[in-house]
């Protein structure tokens, strides 16, 4: 009989022995499971994150981008309004009379030192031909501007048309001006 205690003994032993591994396994397979669980629930949650920060971010770069696409269409058509008001502006200046536009063409003579040749819009051909003095200008063929007249020499050229008078001259000084009454 001692045998069979003995192996009665073993057997115990060993039972309790795989009883105790089994448990430790089951003990270790759970922990594994459960941080295997936690890292994939921290994982979904960065991914969920960076997901809604990605797309917080083309939320906003929309926005940007339409509020940019707005802001530009009503800076074209200011523009575009700006446009018009100096373009009436040189069309009103060409409609004045000969009387009244006088001063101005006389001033824009006496601003030219050299000698050269004057190209007069058909409008104001007789006028000019009437106030250059000879000696510095010679009158010859008229341009197609509406109003004001070109002045050629050798060493200069200067545009005195009063779309050039108005784009160059009192644009850039009344545009700031204008816009402020025109828009605010």
């Amino acid at each position: 009989m001692a045998i069979q205690d003995i192996l009665a003994a073993i057997t115990a032993e060993a039972d309790k022995h795989i009883t105790d591994t089994r448990a430790l396994h089951l003990r270790s397979l759970t922990q594994v499971r459960e941080e295997s669980e936690r890292n994939l629930a921290k994982k979904k949650q960065e991914i969920a994150i960076a997901k809604q920060q990605k797309m917080d971010q083309l939320s906003a770069k929309a926005h940007t981008h339409a509020h940019a696409q707005q802001r530009n269409a009503v800076l074209s058509k200011k523009k575009e309004i700006l446009d018009s008001v100096f373009a009436n502006a040189a069309a009103e200046l060409a409609k004045l009379s000969d009387k009244e536009i006088e001063p101005l063409l006389r001033k824009c003579l006496k601003s030219i030192k050299a000698k050269g040749v004057i190209h007069p819009s058909a409008k104001h051909a007789d006028l000019l031909k009437k106030i250059c003095p000879s000696e510095q200008f010679r009158i010859d063929k008229p341009t197609n501007a509406k109003g004001g007249f070109l002045f050629i020499s050798e060493s200069q050229e200067q545009d005195f048309t009063f779309e050039h008078l108005i784009e160059k001259t009192v644009r850039p000084e009344q545009e700031l001006e204008i816009s402020k009454m025109l828009f605010t």
